[in-house]
């Protein structure tokens, strides 16, 4: 009687009741992963976003100092020239060598800022010829956007023609290098704006 109760009282799942759940499973994971990397996606191009604003924010203040704006420099790659236009490709994350410099009229040396860049983030900024104006460009490893910002105006600009994930580094093996889309710095003039297609910036 006792074996008879115990066989009656166990059971199981039947094989269309464990189909139902891999199902499931199976739908929830096809929804939830694509989610999960734009989700990091996203991630990355706000950490390039934030790069490009704390950007900004030094070359006011430096210029504020020295009446000219600085061109993104690694110090420990040798003397920086007299009024240096074309700043270096910098990847972060950031150490004590990476700052924005320039040359200071009347004396023989540069003066520097420190500039915070992020883990996986590639950045640069150049001036025109009297250091009256610069742009500048920021771009997450792993992220699939640029961003844009210049002297002219307190705008972030975005690419609206978003590269792949990997491009954009200074040692990238794929495609080209976020430099290559920096247009040269004029002063008074808004140069992000005015870029032509097939690369429109659009601002934030």
């Amino acid at each position: 009687m006792l074996q008879r109760m115990h066989q009656k009282g166990q059971g199981g799942f039947t094989l269309v009741e464990l189909m139902i759940v891999v199902a499931i499973i199976g739908i929830l994971a096809a929804v939830a992963i694509p989610q999960f990397a734009q989700y990091r996606i996203r991630g990355f191009n706000s950490s390039a976003l934030s790069d490009i604003r704390n950007l900004t924010t030094a070359q006011e203040a430096f210029f504020a100092d020295w009446q000219r704006y600085a061109v993104t420099y690694n110090n420990t790659g040798g003397p920086l020239a007299a009024v240096a236009e074309d700043g270096a490709l910098l990847d972060g994350p950031s150490s004590a060598a990476m700052v924005i410099a320039q040359f200071v009229t009347g004396t023989a040396s540069h003066e520097e800022l420190p500039l915070a860049i992020g883990n996986g983030v590639s950045m640069q900024a150049d001036v025109d010829a009297n250091a009256a104006s610069y742009t500048a460009i920021s771009k997450h490893l792993q992220g699939n956007t640029m961003y844009g910002a210049d002297s002219d105006s307190t705008a972030i600009y975005r690419d609206q023609e978003n590269l792949d994930p990997g491009q954009g580094s200074s040692d990238s093996a794929v495609g080209e290098q976020i430099a290559d889309f920096l247009p040269a710095p004029v002063a008074q003039q808004d140069d992000f704006a005015e870029i032509p297609a097939p690369n429109p910036w659009a601002a934030q």
